[in-house]
């Protein structure tokens, strides 16, 4: 359960309440900016009103960030993507990125104002990556849980493309998942699973 709550609250950035950290580097200023854009949604008088709110503000300031086509990628895994079609390449991000957002929007009655701090930024050898590195402090947890946000920038702005709760990634949780569905049925029987999920 505490890693499924920092999971949803990761991957929506929610309920952070900003330190004072200098930050020192634009992927960091881009979650910064995320998280105080979302929370603000959040505790607005209209989400409180009406539930349909989150979901027009998480695609409002949260999916514009997020490389789900990378993060598909990554998490069918490249010989299958390799293989895939264009279609079916479109239907998979498509299905996952629907999955990833139901997932998290069902989640939020799990938000009692939680806060996220943001370590010092930490550049890494190549330029065009990046992590953020925070901590997410819930009330029901003996500690705080590392999250990091793994973005990069293929020449345009940065991008999430895997999150990692307690150095436990996303995209690898998904993948054994995904591995098994595409053995049993091929990328199109991963694509009908996604689907019924989604239904």
């Amino acid at each position: 359960m505490k890693f499924i709550r920092a999971l949803f609250a990761a991957g929506l950035f929610i309920g952070a309440s900003l330190s004072s950290t200098v930050l020192a580097h634009p992927a960091q200023d881009l979650v910064k900016g995320v998280t105080e854009n979302f929370i603000a949604a959040l505790e607005s008088t209209e989400a409180k009103a009406d539930k349909s709110f989150i979901r027009t503000a998480i695609n409002r300031d949260v999916v514009p960030h997020i490389d789900f086509e990378s993060m598909t990628k990554l998490t069918v895994g490249g010989k299958a993507w390799k293989n895939a079609t264009d279609d079916q390449k479109t239907t998979l991000v498509d299905e996952f990125r629907k999955f990833l957002l139901n997932t998290y929007t069902n989640a939020l009655d799990e938000y009692t104002g939680q806060t996220m701090e943001f370590l010092p930024y930490k550049a890494g050898k190549r330029e065009d990556r990046a992590e953020v590195k925070t901590l997410f402090n819930d009330a029901g947890a003996s500690a705080k849980i590392p999250i990091d946000y793994k973005l990069h920038n293929k020449q345009g702005p940065w991008m999430i493309y895997d999150i990692k709760v307690e150095q436990v990634s996303l995209v690898l949780g998904y993948k054994s998942e995904f591995s098994n569905q595409i053995k049993k049925g091929g990328l199109d029987g991963l694509i009908e699973a996604l689907k019924e999920k989604n239904s």
